[in-house]
């Protein structure tokens, strides 16, 4: 197995001068770059890693704690973020939390032990002082963890305005919304109070339910829909995520429920599952690509020791998509 000597000799140039192109310091000519670089790729020479890593007291890792990633809206933007991540040097530990604290604070506890360069969390089990102890650059991901760490969501009040006036410009009268639990400390669920007062401005009756920590699991959403058909049975309009909604549309086919006639959907999130229903879902689009793109930008900010002015950084680029739900 070929060293860092082989190296240097091959190439002509010290072993020192072979360790600064390695750990890119220093001024080093593009010519003697070129040569190191060649005589590496000719040895088959593999630099170790983690003596790299130690000098440069970097791993080039990042943990991405997620609520459960399975869910078409996180898989996506765990799909970006990896690949932004990685475009940037880094590679991704996807820790899926299940919305547990156990296994939240488990992980946690690996990312620190695996010395990463820094988090991004978008799932909160635990109490907000756990966050704030942690010694590494986090960002929330829709996420209120502290006010030292940055919070990067998009514009929820825009969203939740946006779905009501579309839903009362379409005639209904008594709708309901299915929200997120609200001990979570997100600023999601400010669409969903933007959302009721909207609705009650124009005289429209709102329902709100709020899925309890318990009610998140997918098997369950169609239980508690039909359940709450039955106790409202005059609902012509439904707001919540896009997968919910999906579910409650559903519902309606099982009820015979003619859609968009007697009952009027819009979700939330703008996931590639929404373009694919029949009928097509109305729904509320989130930026995912940007938000994934402002996530990886202000956490590799804090990794590089750059301040970070505003803790909460909100996204405007929210827009309504017409379907046939509506």
């Amino acid at each position: 197995m070929a060293t860092i000597k082989d190296v240097a000799a091959k190439s002509g140039v010290s072993v020192g001068t072979v360790s600064r192109v390695l750990n890119k310091r220093g001024y080093i000519s593009q010519q003697t770059y070129q040569k190191v670089y060649a005589a590496m790729e000719a040895l088959h020479y593999q630099p170790n890693q983690i003596a790299r890593n130690l000098y440069l007291q970097r791993t080039y890792t990042i943990g991405l704690l997620l609520p459960d990633v399975s869910h078409p809206y996180f898989a996506e933007l765990a799909h970006e973020i990896e690949l932004l991540l990685y475009e940037s040097g880094y590679k991704v530990f996807l820790c899926n939390t299940k919305e547990n604290a156990n296994r939240e604070q488990d992980y946690i506890q690996m990312l620190q032990q695996n010395k990463v360069d820094g988090i991004i969390i978008g799932t909160h089990m635990l109490k907000d002082d756990v966050y704030e102890t942690i010694r590494l650059p986090i960002v929330g991901m829709d996420i209120i963890l502290g006010e030292n760490i940055p919070c990067v969501h998009a514009d929820h009040q825009k969203g939740g305005l946006l779905a009501a006036e579309r839903l009362v410009q379409a005639g209904c009268r008594n709708v309901l919304q299915l929200s997120g639990y609200s001990a979570i400390h997100s600023p999601a669920l400010i669409r969903h109070q933007v959302f009721e007062d909207v609705c009650r401005e124009h005289g429209v009756n709102c329902i709100t339910h709020e899925l309890e920590s318990n009610e998140f699991k997918r098997e369950s959403y169609c239980q508690i829909i039909h359940s709450l058909l039955d106790q409202y049975p005059s609902v012509d309009g439904f707001f919540s995520t896009d997968i919910i909604v999906a579910y409650a549309l559903r519902c309606a086919f099982d009820r015979g429920i003619k859609v968009p006639e007697q009952f009027k959907a819009i979700g939330y999130d703008g996931v590639e599952l929404a373009r694919f229903l029949t009928p097509p879902l109305t729904y509320i689009q989130q930026p995912i690509r940007q938000l994934s793109e402002v996530l990886v930008e202000t956490l590799l900010k804090k990794i590089n020791g750059e301040d970070i002015p505003e803790p909460e950084i909100i996204l405007p680029d929210i827009w309504l998509v017409e379907g046939g739900t509506v």
